[in-house]
């Protein structure tokens, strides 16, 4: 406990300078959407939010969790100061309490993202009862994805002595988290991309009639597979980047 209270000292609310404004530009933007809504989005209103909150994730979250890990690792990263911190804390401890102090803010921005789409729904009169699993199913993946893409982008941090390359590998998997949505739900090439796993949420497709001009939801069945496949490598990662960081020289 000492050592996670020494970590959020050492933190001084960085992380929160950074998931705030992200919080705040998807709030601007899922006002946006729902501004003005018409009798038929009124009734699907939270799941049209839930498939616009799903791309607004994956485009903003893999920069921010690199930011996010690049401000834990940075103040030792720049001082060398980890030899100093060894003799003062035990070694596997400091690694355990960065990632648990992340999470912990990343749990926070999940509940707090859903909560404004619920208060927004209610401000704009939406008679869609808010469909509670769909949202546990779409932010507990996005929060579970971001996890990992959090212990990648703390290795990633370890491994690079310029901070400016995780923040260019973050930047990247973005463009990837979004094109990986123009692939069939369960394809292949989606299980071997961690920025990928945001797709996994998806609780429906927004399917456009031109005919009719109307716009339409269908129900995606859960993806069990990818889902363990999430959890089993997020597992995995976590295990061989606190291995890795027992190990490095300080």
């Amino acid at each position: 406990m000492k050592q996670f209270i020494c970590e959020c000292k050492k933190v001084k609310g960085k992380l929160l300078t950074v998931l705030i404004p992200v919080m705040g530009i998807i709030c601007l933007w899922l006002l946006w959407i729902a501004h003005d809504p018409t009798d038929d989005r009124r009734s699907c209103g939270y799941t049209y939010t839930a498939t616009s909150l799903l791309v607004l994730n994956a485009i903003f979250l893999s920069t921010t969790v690199a930011v996010v890990a690049s401000r834990l690792m940075d103040m030792e990263n720049k001082g060398n100061t980890y030899k100093l911190l060894c003799t003062l804390q035990k070694k596997s401890g400091i690694f355990s309490c960065k990632l648990l102090l992340a999470v912990l803010h990343l749990l926070l921005f999940f509940a707090s993202e859903t909560a404004v789409v619920y208060a927004i729904g209610r401000l704009v009169g939406y008679t869609e009862s808010f469909p509670v699993r769909s949202f546990l199913r779409l932010q507990g993946v996005g929060l579970l994805t971001s996890v990992l893409l959090m212990i990648l982008q703390m290795f990633f941090s370890l491994w690079l002595q310029n901070q400016l390359y995780p923040l260019f590998i973050g930047l990247i998997g973005s463009f990837i988290g979004l094109f990986s949505m123009f692939f069939p739900a369960g394809s292949l090439p989606l299980y071997f991309c961690p920025w990928s796993y945001f797709t996994l949420g998806s609780c429906s497709i927004m399917v456009w009639d031109e005919a009719t001009k109307t716009t339409s939801f269908v129900p995606v069945a859960f993806d069990v597979p990818g889902f363990c496949i999430l959890l089993a490598l997020t597992v995995i990662s976590y295990l061989a980047v606190r291995r890795y960081f027992l190990r490095k020289e300080v």
